[in-house]
């Protein structure tokens, strides 16, 4: 498994895994007064850029590959057809702002909210609880939260960008949840695709996180924060108290 250095993307064993396109985002940008009819196409063309530049023909969108909830409308039903035509095998796990995904399902694979494992790894939206099959892999990577961090520079200045989470397993809680599991497993959490989506990530919060986080399968405040460059800024619960 390879992060991209400073993309929001895995690679692994020949296939390209992101989350959170929010194809369609374009109509939220119109209610709040900006114009960017080509946002969802840019965002399919770094997609694009990617996979020739790794030799990869197998991408894996990890939820929310829309953003309006109930239906599928016109940007995302291009973004995704484009994606089609660039001859990638697509596979998508379900997320909370899939409905109407199935359109699709002739051109691309769908796999329930509760995931699916790819060589080892699991790969989940996030909003919905894992499989067993998936709690028995290596890593589990979820898209969903979006996660971000806050920096503030030597002048003060405070800025947001996006992170890496690895989280290690808590074996006794997961152990009230599942028969069966990996008792090595680690929790990935993805950042997500679209570069307008994202939460600041704090410890003890579990109020939209998702099963996994909200029971907390994993020791999400001693997780390990990374950013896309590849730096290692520390464990959460360090990095909150020295904000």
């Amino acid at each position: 498994m390879q992060f991209i250095y400073n993309a929001p993307a895995i690679i692994h064993k020949g296939a390209l895994i992101i989350g959170d396109t929010h194809f369609g985002m374009e109509r939220r940008l119109r209610e709040r007064g900006i114009s960017s009819n080509d946002f969802s196409m840019r965002l399919v063309e770094k997609i694009i850029s990617i996979s020739k530049e790794h030799k990869i023909k197998k991408l894996f969108l990890l939820g929310d590959v829309k953003d309006d909830i109930a239906y599928v409308d016109a940007f995302t039903r291009e973004a995704v057809n484009e994606l089609i035509n660039a001859k990638l095998d697509i596979s998508v796990v379900r997320g909370n702002h899939d409905g109407g995904i199935e359109e699709f399902e002739s051109k691309i694979k769908i796999f329930p909210a509760e995931g699916l494992v790819y060589e080892k790894l699991a790969l989940i939206h996030g909003h919905s609880w894992p499989s067993e099959e998936c709690m028995n892999s290596e890593y589990l990577i979820a898209a969903h939260q979006h996660p971000q961090m806050q920096f503030i520079d030597s002048s003060g200045k405070k800025h947001i960008e996006p992170v890496w989470l690895i989280a290690e397993p808590n074996e006794k809680i997961i152990s009230e949840h599942f028969d069966s599991f990996n008792k090595k497993i680690k929790l990935v959490m993805l950042p997500a695709f679209n570069p307008l989506v994202g939460t600041v990530i704090k410890t003890d919060v579990f109020s939209v996180l998702g099963p996994v986080l909200n029971n907390k399968l994993f020791k999400w405040n001693d997780a390990l924060v990374y950013r896309l460059n590849g730096v290692a800024v520390g464990k959460l619960s360090d990095i909150e108290v020295t904000r």
